[in-house]
């Protein structure tokens, strides 16, 4: 007699198909998992090689940088992160802020964030900072655009003021307690899965035994009938 038992529905089959496509989403996460960690190492190599060649790193045509002067008070201040964006230099209008590598002597060749004041008959730029009360001395010229300025990093700011002791001690706690309520609801599902897995294997145990039953009580159903149809055909030979 063959007997296929059901588990809440899924055969055992169902069953290692299921067990395999979570393995398969597992693998498919750590690839990912990977891929992803690569190019953050990727960025990370290019936007210190491009730190120390005295450029500015763009990925995707985007540029991360910190304010470090208030010249452009109170438009951004000093410790802003903004995010800067290639555009076309056609594009540019009076008005807008750009980041440009500066001319000014003081910080010749650096990164320096300016409205455009005027745009001169040759196409350059004259830049102003909104604090300063003087346009820049030199004009910027399209090969030193770096790009508009997109909008503020506030999140940036937000990591990065994390610098004092007392808010690394804080962030440290912080991040602890998560990890240990991860592993506690980890742990929690663990159990809850094994509970499940104890009841199923019980519940099987019990259809095995009552099918185990039926089938001794049907072979002593057959067992008696076969024997008193055997008794009936020698008490008629008898008589």
């Amino acid at each position: 007699m063959y007997v296929i038992l059901l588990k809440n529905g899924i055969t055992e089959e169902s069953a290692d198909n299921m067990k395999h496509m979570k393995i398969s989403s597992g693998r498919i996460i750590a690839i990912i998992g990977n891929i992803l960690l690569g190019i953050c190492i990727l960025i990370t190599v290019y936007a210190a090689v491009s730190a120390a060649n005295g450029k500015v790193a763009s990925v995707f045509g985007k540029s991360i940088m910190q304010v470090v002067s208030g010249s452009m008070e109170p438009t951004i201040y000093p410790g802003d992160y903004i995010l800067v964006e290639k555009v076309s230099y056609d594009e540019l209008e009076e008005g807008d802020i750009i980041t440009f590598y500066s001319s000014d002597s003081s910080i010749l060749g650096m990164p320096n964030t300016h409205r455009i004041a005027e745009i001169n008959e040759d196409g350059s730029f004259v830049t102003k900072g909104d604090a300063n009360s003087n346009c820049d001395e030199t004009a910027v010229t399209s090969e030193r655009v770096i790009g508009k300025y997109a909008g503020k990093l506030r999140f940036l700011r937000w990591v990065y003021s994390f610098s004092s002791l007392k808010k690394i001690i804080l962030l440290t706690v912080i991040v602890v307690i998560l990890i240990m309520s991860v592993y506690e609801t980890k742990t929690i599902i663990k159990i809850n899965r094994m509970t499940d897995e104890e009841k199923e294997r019980m519940q099987a145990e019990k259809k095995e035994k009552l099918i185990r039953e039926a089938i001794e009580k049907e072979k002593k159903r057959l067992y008696e009938e076969n024997y008193s149809e055997n008794h009936d055909y020698t008490g008629g030979d008898e008589t």
